[in-house]
């Protein structure tokens, strides 16, 4: 009897941790801050279609991550928006916009604008 409660309780806990992933809560938000390289840097706004759950968003979220010239980035899920500040003599939008597309969801541009300069 001993025997099957731990067996129960190892099958639930098991079966937890896989449901967990996509009900975890988000832990990619990051705010986009200045840095020293702000006449370089740019930012876009993107609408992400197909994301169903904060698993999703931590993968795209790695993707842009893998962006070479990605300076931060953050993916909001509900929302759906990805704000990325990037080096834009590095990347573009539509750099990122294959690297999301490659990781099965697709995305377009909101908004694109340059990086502030705070003095």
């Amino acid at each position: 009897m001993k025997n099957k409660i731990i067996l129960t309780a190892l099958l639930l806990f098991g079966s937890y941790q896989i449901n967990a992933q996509c009900f975890a809560a988000p832990s990619i938000k990051k705010p986009i801050t200045e840095n020293s390289n702000q006449e370089k840097d740019k930012i876009v706004k993107l609408k992400i279609t197909g994301l169903t759950c904060a698993g999703c968003a931590n993968h795209v979220s790695s993707a842009l991550k893998n962006i070479d010239g990605v300076v931060e980035q953050s993916v909001e899920y509900p929302g759906d928006i990805a704000t990325i500040k990037y080096e834009a003599s590095k990347t573009n939008p539509a750099a990122m916009i294959k690297a999301i597309g490659k990781t099965g969801y697709k995305a377009e541009v909101i908004n694109e604008t340059k990086s502030k300069n705070k003095a």
